[in-house]
């Protein structure tokens, strides 16, 4: 306790600030008061107003240093308080020890050697589909909150993949992220959620919340599927969609930004160039590998990517074209909806034809589909076109007004979800149409009218061959298990909502109810398409699913390893986007596609010689070519090759047309490999052992269990056991005081993951190093702590007949703080032994008080540390507890085990749970040599025991 008349110039204080040491630099009378300036730890200024009973728990520093006289209770409790805020330093992987997940090594490597040490705070995450980025965001996100770079953070992503990102950062890394719904009242929104994820459009398209989100300002902004922030030039004007917008507003404002694709570059370097400029760059963009040297993106493709043993992380992929030849019936109302897609398209110019020929192609896409398809959709043709002529038939000038703005274009189509651009393709499909008079409209209703005709004969005639071909591939060899004859599970894609409602009554038929048919589309709510993909994942009886790309993104399915694109979709991305559901990290099998192709069809013919040309790409090339077509052939190219060939374009033209995918396609491949991060063999070696050394060091959740309950109690908090976890049901306001991030409770957490059946974390918050309730009750423990712990103890070591001093101190190097533990035996004059802090944690307190000898011995290495600049946080004199027989038998039996180690990595800090590494084929395995019939282990032992588990072993000898 101090008084204000003592507070003066230069005096050190402990609890005056939340956090560490505050040294007083002036000081104002102002009445029975004063006003303090000081300067905190990490030598920012502050000035306060304090009183008498401001001063309620601040002490002055003591002068006894070294003293060894600190209150055992409150070193015991301070040294728990250093594991926990330097755990980051103690185990540089840390975020691996609380991950409920296993990190593969192209995971550990994006995080730990290219986000967490580049330079730039901004970074592009650039690794192929499927690699699993959401789990690299996850632990960036937990280290970066363990290392005090980050209080706050928010992820953006597209609308269908927010709640999976909330489900995967609870339940692999105990982050507990709040979605973000509406903005309510009048305040920011923002400013009460430190972790939250938002839904991209919801932002984008809101001029407000961009501004809310800018005043936020966020330590770190995750955003997913970061390629649809996109930029363009139309001529020579910058044509910037709202998505890039809210990307600018975001690195402007954001203090680290991640942006996560796998398509940064989509083939267009001027694009590509724009792009950049949402990490800070200013150039043209046409050499990712700048960037690679730059450190400013890291880039895998599926080729480099492995398990930790070294094997390929994902198998080979195969695609097949099944043909199939339309009935004479199909074929007549094919060639006559192509004839009346292709006269009214003809018709039209400009904006008009790329409006309403936009629309009708859509027609043409559902006959190709299914028959279902293409009747339902006339149907609906039809029928508003008779009923909008019913309407006005006495007043042509209103008619054209309602006709012109049926073919009004969509707005921001660029910036659609699947399922917008499905609902508009419904609708438009359904008015949109050239004609300008109630003549001409009439005229195109008995056009419709007939072709309403022919797709009612070939419905009724139940004729459908592609079908046909769907189901004679569904009852083939390679559909069932060999073994057990089980039906294998297998993904089937439509393009339209219709066509997969009718898939879904036949192949209910064809499996006559031995099997479920599970599907999803775009108008399943977010449980129906849960319970979907879980049924499909985990029953036996579901062993077909149908989809369309409205429910592609966030769809996870590698527990299947068939699939088949029934309709082949215009837009080459999702074919990439749409094997990438199976093909995924997990995939145990090789996959295999079958693209349904109809011959001799205009289209048909097209996609026949692309997937000619790709399967000879892929025999040359590889699984590449897999990942690299919407690079090669985009969207709008694909979808002019195909008017074209239904205007009747000749077999020669398009085979010219689609010669650039033979060249582009090999460009690409090397574009790929050229801007590229590496992953040697030699790389995945060293992170294995890395890995496997996370795991030994990992701190026990026993510890900080103790310590949070602990802490809680003496800052006056409140903790409580109930059936569903623990909750704190009060956080003292002191600690609330160190970051904003902090609530003043928590309900249902836990210390150490509580998994359900399927191995994921139960939906409780996991309270760890790095949680910023557990950073925060660190720090003002330790700010309480300091006196003890620079006071220090007496600790007794019963392994060792030697005594030696302890000091824990924080030393600066090449610009960087770091946690150094030492022993010296006798002299200072040595550099010192390393120790592991753990010891200190569990050795006990010595009775007997200081002697001059162990006092001058602290002293001496205490000024010895100061001369090298190194602070002390924490010293301790141990006494050699143990009998000389005991002692030699430790020693010994190191001894042993090292001398019978050969090539093992011995362990040379004091106190270490093992004493020598071993790689045993490919795996490292940590063993303790210990005395025969002394196999009692210390408290950290335990901890590495409990965490390696088989890899942890004890020899006696």
């Amino acid at each position: 306790m101090i008084g204000v008349n003592e507070l003066r110039p230069g005096l050190r204080l402990e609890g005056l600030h939340p956090t560490g040491i505050a040294e007083i630099v002036g000081v104002r009378p102002v009445g029975p008061k004063a006003l303090i300036t000081y300067v905190d730890e990490y030598g920012v200024n502050h000035s306060l107003v304090v009183g008498e009973t401001d001063l309620d728990g601040v002490r002055p520093i003591s002068s006894g240093e070294g003293r060894l006289d600190g209150d055992p209770v409150q070193f015991a409790l301070g040294i728990d308080a250093l594991r926990i805020k330097n755990a980051h330093l103690l185990n540089p992987l840390l975020a691996l020890t609380t991950a409920n997940v296993e990190p593969l090594p192209h995971q550990v490597q994006a995080v730990y050697e290219h986000l967490l040490v580049g330079e730039s705070d901004r970074f592009l995450l650039a690794d192929d589909p499927g690699a699993g980025k959401t789990v690299m965001a996850g632990l960036y996100i937990r280290e970066a909150l363990a290392r005090g770079w980050v209080n706050t953070v928010a992820v953006i992503a597209p609308g269908s993949l927010v709640e999976q990102w909330q489900d995967e950062l609870l339940t692999k890394f105990g982050l507990n992220f709040e979605l973000f719904t509406s903005a309510v009242g009048d305040g920011n929104p923002f400013d009460q959620t430190p972790f939250v994820i938002a839904r991209l459009d919801q932002l984008s398209r809101n001029v407000r919340l961009r501004e809310q989100l800018a005043e936020a300002a966020y330590d770190l902004v995750v955003m997913d599927e970061a390629h649809k922030l996109s930029a363009r030039f139309w001529g020579s004007k910058l044509v910037k969609s709202k998505r890039y917008e809210l990307g600018e507003i975001v690195r402007d404002s954001a203090r680290r930004v991640l942006l996560m694709t796998a398509t940064p570059h989509n083939g267009k370097d001027e694009e590509f160039a724009l792009f950049l400029r949402l990490l800070g760059v200013q150039g043209r963009g046409e050499d990712p590998s700048e960037l690679l040297d730059a450190g400013l993106m890291r880039r895998l493709v599926k080729e480099q990517l492995v398990h930790a043993d070294g094997s390929p992380l994902f198998p080979a992929r195969h695609a097949a074209t099944v043909t199939y030849r339309m009935s004479a019936l199909e074929l007549d109302l094919y060639e006559a909806v192509t004839e009346y897609v292709r006269h009214e398209m003809n018709k039209m110019d400009g904006e008009e034809r790329r409006t309403v020929g936009f629309a009708l192609l859509v027609l043409q896409r559902r006959v190709a589909s299914s028959p279902e398809a293409i009747l339902r959709s006339l149907h609906r043709r039809t029928d508003r076109l008779a009923a909008e002529l019913q309407r006005v038939q006495a007043a042509d000038d209103r008619l054209l007004a309602r006709l012109e703005a049926s073919i009004s274009g969509p707005q921001d189509a660029d910036e659609w979800t699947a399922t917008e651009e499905a609902e508009w393709e419904e609708e438009a499909s359904a008015v949109a149409t050239t004609a300008r008079t109630p003549a001409e409209l009439q005229t195109e209703i008995m056009v419709l009218t007939e072709l309403l005709e022919k797709a009612t004969r070939v419905r009724e005639a139940d004729v459908d061959a592609k079908w046909e071909a769907l189901a004679e591939l569904l009852q083939s060899p390679e559909m069932f298990e060999s073994e057990s004859g089980a039906r294998r599970k297998i993904l089937i894609f439509t393009e339209h909502k219709d066509t997969l409602e009718y898939l879904e009554d036949k192949l209910n038929d064809l499996v006559n109810g031995q099997y479920d048919i599970e599907t999803i589309h775009g108008g399943c709510s977010r449980d129906e398409r849960r319970g979907a993909q879980i049924r499909f994942r985990e029953s036996d009886r579901s062993a077909i699913l149908v989809a369309t790309d409205a429910a592609g993104e966030g769809v996870n399915l590698q527990v299947a390893h068939l699939m088949v694109n029934y309709d082949i979709p215009w837009n080459p991305n999702r074919l990439e986007q749409r094997f990438g559901r199976i093909h995924r990290i997990g995939q145990r099998h090789e996959c295999h596609l079958w693209n349904l192709v109809a011959a001799e069809t205009r289209e048909g013919d097209v996609f026949l010689t692309l997937m000619q040309k790709l399967e000879r790409q892929r025999n040359a090339l590889g699984d590449a070519v897999f990942d690299v077509l919407g690079e090669v052939l985009h969207e709008s190219n694909l979808r002019d090759l195909l008017v074209s060939a239904l205007n009747g374009a000749a077999p020669e033209d398009v085979e010219r047309e689609l010669a650039s995918v033979d060249r582009g396609v090999a460009d690409a491949i090397e574009r790929r490999r050229v801007a590229q991060s590496s992953l040697t063999a030699e790389d995945v070696a060293g992170l294995r052992q890395r890995m496997a050394l996370a795991r030994a060091g990992s701190l026990n959740p026993t510890v900080v269990r103790e310590f949070v309950i602990s802490a809680l109690v003496t800052l006056q908090g409140e903790i409580v056991r109930g059936s569903a976890g623990w909750t704190v049901r009060h956080v003292p306001e002191r600690v609330r005081r160190v970051s904003s991030a902090i609530q003043t409770r928590y309900g249902d957490v836990e210390f150490e993951p509580v998994t359900d059946a399927a191995g994921l974390y139960g939906p409780r918050e996991l309270l760890a190093p790095g949680h910023p309730l557990v950073t925060a009750l660190a720090e003002v423990v330790l700010g309480d702590a300091g006196v003890a712990l620079r006071q220090g103890v007496i600790l007794d070591d019963d392994r060792s007949e030697a005594s030696y001093a302890v000091v824990v101190a924080r030393r600066r190097s090449d610009g960087m703080d770091r946690l150094v533990v030492l022993r010296w035996v006798s002299s200072p004059d040595a550099a010192g032994t390393p120790v592991d802090l753990g010891l200190l944690s569990a050795l006990l307190p010595s009775q007997a008080p200081a002697n001059q000898a162990e006092l001058a011995l602290i002293e001496s290495v205490l000024a010895a540390m100061r001369a090298r600049g190194d602070e002390a946080l924490a010293v301790a004199y141990v006494r050699g507890a143990a009998l000389a027989e005991t002692a030699e038998g430790w020693d010994n039996a190191r001894d042993v085990l090292i001398q019978g180690s050969r090539g093992a990595v011995v362990t040379e800090s004091v106190g270490c749970p093992w004493d020598v590494q071993i790689e045993d084929d490919g795996v490292w395995k940590f063993v303790k040599a210990v005395p025969t019939g002394l196999v009692r282990l210390r408290a950290h032992e335990v901890a590495a025991q409990q965490a390696l588990g088989d890899d942890y072993s004890i020899c006696e000898f």
